[in-house]
């Protein structure tokens, strides 16, 4: 398997879910546009393997930072961590 092939699946398995949690049903585009995309990248890597990692990298950074109808997924991951603030009760006064 190609070294390549891990990040592409990777990244195309963050933009799924993603897109799933932003509009709340699959869109079996993604899939279909990663199995195209690994397979090219593996052709790619058996003639340079720098440039398929590269290029693989290089989508997996895109695939974490890029909002697709709403929200990147790395904004989603954030607003995720985020903990609820308290609401502050003034002291009473008397």
């Amino acid at each position: 398997m190609a070294k390549s092939t891990g990040i592409v699946l990777a990244a195309g398995g963050i933009a799924f879910g993603n897109d799933w949690v932003q509009t709340k049903k699959p869109n079996l585009r993604i899939p279909v546009a990663t199995l195209g995309a690994t397979l090219f990248l593996a052709g790619i890597e058996r003639l340079n393997t720098r440039a398929g990692v590269g290029l693989a990298t290089m989508m997996m950074i895109l695939a974490l930072v890029t909002p697709v109808k709403g929200k990147a997924p790395a904004q989603t991951v954030v607003a995720l961590m985020q903990q609820p603030k308290k609401p502050v009760i003034p002291p009473h006064g008397g």
